[in-house]
């Protein structure tokens, strides 16, 4: 009943997702599916140009300037593809539609459900590491009036003025939450179940129809889009990594646009008609993906380059001689482009901060059984991918699926498996070398692949059976129902998967996203941050132990709780008062730190602890009979103190 409540701020975010998107998708010459699948990618695209352009002229973010920045340029996308002549795009499709919707309903009600169970209540906030700072930069936004990712960090973290980070996430997130009026947990919980459960799906089932030209494929795809949980249930269970769930997410639609629009080898591209759909396609997937998580961009240069290298070599005997060199000099020309990308994003990494967590035996185990960092084997799709692989690499027109399989496969072993810095940086170093970041990439071939291997088989049977027409009609349906019916059972046997740390073998006993008395944020604190409105003055700030369910204290209430993620501060005058506060009446060092950061009230949320992540702060607690401090607000074990000892 709490996710039914949300009706409306999921509706503002199918809006936001999908209207203009549909409307720009159109105009490049996208049709059904691609026209739904490829709208997220330029809703996203349209979002953050204006994002980035509205400081450098001076506007304010907000819904009424948002919403007219997007239907200017939704007009703009309308009007050149008028001028440019670009005409709709007619792929050669074969199979019946009726599957393929099933499929899309299954896939989308299957994905959501799962998600929905791991996170809990909508209002729950993922106890995670990285929540406060996602949750604190939509809060930002929406007070600062500027959502450029050319400063986000900045307007999060003082210490990091005009810090860029990639933050299409989060302006789509300040959009729903302006127009929705919902809370800031509500509006980000939504929009990851639709990103997860909506955009993901249309997208890889797109990204399949568009490779093979079979709609039974596309269909099958998308009922297996859930099937995987390296992606997307996987990034909402680690990091938490939201920019990079939404890159992924995109990524099966940004490389669709490219093989549906790319001409033939026979056909000249121009700025004029097809052509021009596919430059400025290209232009939003480059632009949404480098501002959702950047180092998806190489992913996509890779599955894109080669594709347009498998197109080269399918129609080499059709080309001219001009052409061939011409298409070869293009094709090189992209992938040097691509290697002096990835180097210096590498070189941008400087530390191996993770380092490999499985054996090679391990690495290869969860490659072969679609077990991705740990995540449960799924044995049924892995044999379906392995047929699907097969069938794809003895079709020229599909064989770079399972060539891109085995590169994306070599990258994850290369992050799962080797320790050598010096193979590690250069290849894995864009994802820091992580292994759930290069698992969650796998399931955007392994689900195409599956799916092939679904119509190798559904084909395979009517031949050997020789089916009548009705038998092979109905095919389509029972295959894609079975899907579903399999799925369905498992996600009703175990509701909420449990991520498995690959590092240390241990197996968390309940969702990141539980509130307890034990969890980092507690219901006692929570209760207190949410009542800081009411019980501190505008503009004052308060100061906590980010080891504790401070970190959250600006994300959950808006006032200037310090700080505003789980790093600790660097500074020395941070660290005099995490030390200290609590003997600001008999030490002048601690009042002039107090000064400084313009200290006014602490919250006492214990000393902390010592875990990974975590921190203990003797200074920032037991302030009950210390001098200097008047108690303001308490719940359970969490209060609020006016610091008043450096009062003059």
């Amino acid at each position: 009943m709490a996710w039914v409540i949300q009706w409306w701020t999921f509706l503002v975010a199918a809006a936001i997702l999908f209207v203009p998107g549909m409307i720009a998708a159109r105009a490049i010459g996208l049709r059904r599916l691609g026209q739904w699948a490829f709208a997220p990618v330029a809703s996203t695209a349209m979002v953050v140009l204006l994002a980035i352009v509205y400081p450098l002229i001076g506007l304010t973010w907000n819904g009424l300037t948002a919403a007219i920045g997007v239907a200017l340029l939704t007009a703009v996308c309308v009007f050149a593809a008028r001028a440019l002549r670009v005409p709709a795009s007619t792929p050669q499709l074969h199979g019946r539609r009726g599957p393929l919707l099933l499929g899309l309903a299954g896939g989308v009600i299957l994905g959501a459900v799962r998600v929905i169970a791991y996170i809990g209540a909508p209002e729950n906030v993922s106890q995670s590491n990285d929540a406060p700072f996602h949750l604190g930069a939509v809060r930002a936004i929406l007070e600062h009036g500027a959502a450029t990712p050319f400063g986000l960090g900045g307007l999060v973290d003082p210490e990091a003025p005009g810090a860029f980070y990639p933050g299409a996430w989060h302006a789509m997130a300040s959009l729903i939450a302006t127009f929705s009026g919902a809370g800031i947990p509500q509006t980000t919980n939504v929009l990851t179940v639709m990103v997860a459960a909506v955009v993901w799906p249309l997208g890889v089932a797109w990204m399949t129809q568009a490779a093979t030209g079979r709609r039974l494929a596309a269909a099958a795809a998308a009922a297996l889009s859930p099937a995987l949980i390296a992606f997307p249930l996987l990034l909402i269970q680690y990091g938490i990594l939201y920019s990079y769930l939404l890159a992924v997410a995109l990524l099966p639609a940004a490389v669709a646009v490219v093989v549906e629009l790319l001409p033939r080898p026979d056909e000249r591209l121009s700025l004029l008609g097809r052509g021009a759909g596919l430059i400025v396609g290209i232009g939003m997937v480059l632009l949404a993906l480098a501002m959702a998580q950047t180092s998806v961009i190489l992913a996509w240069g890779l599955l894109v380059g080669l594709y347009a290298a498998g197109r080269l070599w399918v129609g080499w005997g059709a080309l001219p001689s001009r052409g061939r060199w011409a298409g070869l000099a293009a094709l090189v020309s992209g992938f040097a482009l691509l290697t002096l990308l990835w180097v210096q994003m590498s070189r941008m990494v400087t530390a191996d901060y993770w380092g490999s967590v499985r054996t090679p035996a391990g690495a290869a185990l969860d490659l072969v059984s679609s077990g991705y960092a740990g995540t449960p084997a799924m044995w049924v799709v892995s044999v379906l991918a392995v047929v699907g692989g097969v069938a794809a690499l003895l079709r020229r027109r599909t064989s770079w699926l399972s060539v891109a399989w085995l590169a994306f496969a070599l990258l994850y072993g290369v992050a799962a498996a080797v320790d050598t810095a010096a193979i590690r940086l250069p290849l894995v170093g864009p994802w820091y070398g992580d292994t759930y970041r290069l698992a969650a990439l796998l399931p955007a071939l392994t689900v195409p692949l599956a799916a092939i291997g679904v119509v190798a088989l559904v084909d395979a049977a009517v031949r050997i059976f020789r089916a009548a027409a009705v038998v092979r009609r109905a095919a389509g349906w029972v295959s894609i129902g079975l899907i579903l019916v399999v799925l369905a059972g498992g996600v009703a046997a175990e509701p909420v998967t449990q991520r498995y740390h690959v590092a240390n073998g241990v197996t968390e006993t309940q969702s990141r996203f539980t509130i307890d008395d034990e969890t980092w944020l507690t219901r006692d604190e929570r209760a207190l941050i949410e009542r800081l409105p009411d019980s501190v003055e505008s503009g004052a700030r308060v100061i906590g132990n980010p080891g504790t369910g401070a970190a959250f204290g600006f994300a959950l209430s808006g006032v200037d709780v310090f700080p505003a993620k789980w790093q600790v501060p660097r500074s020395a005058t941070y660290a005099v008062l995490a030390e200290g506060l609590r003997d600001a009446a008999s030490d002048p060092e601690v009042c002039a730190a107090v000064e400084e950061l313009g200290v006014a009230y602490v919250v006492d949320f214990g000393p902390g602890d010592a875990g990974t992540g975590r921190v203990e702060m003797p200074g920032f607690t037991a302030f009950d009979g210390q001098p200097g401090f008047e108690r303001v607000d308490s719940e359970g074990a969490a209060s609020l103190w006016r610091v008043s000892a450096c009062s003059r």
